[in-house]
């Protein structure tokens, strides 16, 4: 689990753990990919609505394997982060326990009605939490106005949370959109934090080192959006370092090179140990110029010195305070 160095102690139970409640939970239930404003506002909510209660608890409960990768798995959709950040992201948000279920074609079948009940008996819930698009249940039945009958028969109270702004201007897929067209101000405006990417560091073919500017190639699950082929200003951690690097992004194909195999290449300013097998989680800052075929190695090297240029003067104070697992969400 990737959790906040400085967050308190977050409960986080997997589908095989024992849960034990502790008094009555305020909960709130989805897939919660990029944990985005709106997902921050339901989990506010929640934890209003677990302070109103004598002892309880607010609970996030979510998924995994995604629920498209099961019930449509010829079409796997990608997602912004992996199930390790998402928790991270969940349990800096102020929840008490965060609760991942897995995910399978029998869970699928459960029904709304059903699902509820499993909730109070399991969580001892006393409040659902439901943004405006909830859908819990076979075939995605339990939306808002059907919850909110069920809730005086089951015993829970239902808060609906309105998200601010255009209908569906916040939202995981206007986020995914945003990040695969290299859209990073965009991205930050639904996210409301400086989006990042964790990846471990492979072996290249050194060519970076060659230029003057080595790079660390970084692996990510194939699943996971990358940005935009292009070249972005940035910030990086490597694992077991607590130092942020200002940092240059390559995202593409080297087309100088005419190579066919789109990479993710992270040069780290001021740092000159090699990090293969580490770690390395990456911020996107702004976008600074598309991918370029140059006509010569030496346009190439000295259109890199000007963005290296340009990465030096991110505000390294400004950045940390924008890093989700070094500050919980207001």
């Amino acid at each position: 689990m990737t959790q906040a160095p400085n967050a308190r102690h977050v409960r986080v139970f997997r589908e095989d753990d024992t849960f034990v409640p502790l008094g009555g939970a305020a909960v709130t239930v989805g897939r919660f990919d990029g944990v985005h404003r709106g997902h921050q506002a339901l989990l506010r909510a929640t934890c209003r609505a677990a302070a109103a209660q004598d002892g309880g608890r607010a609970i996030a409960v979510t998924f995994w394997p995604p629920p498209e990768w099961v019930l449509r798995p010829s079409e796997p959709r990608q997602l912004l982060t992996t199930l390790d950040d998402r928790i991270g992201l969940l349990s800096a948000s102020g929840v008490d326990d965060v609760i991942v279920l897995r995910f399978d074609r029998q869970f699928s079948r459960r029904s709304a009605n059903e699902f509820l009940r499993d909730l109070i008996e399991r969580l001892a819930m006393r409040t659902l939490v439901t943004g405006p698009n909830a859908a819990i249940g076979r075939d995605r039945q339990g939306t808002p106005a059907v919850i909110a009958r069920l809730a005086p028969r089951l015993g829970f109270t239902h808060v609906a949370v309105s998200y601010e702004g255009e209908p569906g201007a916040i939202s995981s897929s206007r986020a995914r959109e945003a990040l695969a067209a290299g859209a990073v101000d965009r991205l930050y405006g639904i996210l409301d934090r400086t989006h990042s990417l964790f990846g471990t560091v492979s072996r290249g073919d050194g060519r970076g080192r060659d230029l003057g500017f080595p790079t660390a190639n970084v692996q990510t699950p194939p699943w996971l959006v990358l940005p935009a082929d292009g070249v972005y200003a940035g910030t990086a951690l490597v694992d077991g370092d607590p130092t942020l690097y200002p940092a240059l992004i390559s995202v593409g194909k080297r087309p100088t090179f005419g190579s066919r195999v789109r990479l993710f290449e992270v040069h780290l300013l001021g740092f000159e140990r090699e990090i293969y097998g580490r770690g390395l989680r990456t911020f996107l800052h702004a976008w600074l110029r598309g991918q370029e075929a140059f006509h010569s190695v030496e346009e190439l090297v000295a259109a890199m010195h000007r963005d290296r240029e340009v990465a030096a003067k991110i505000d390294l104070g400004g950045s940390e305070q924008a890093m989700p697992f070094l500050r919980a969400p207001g």
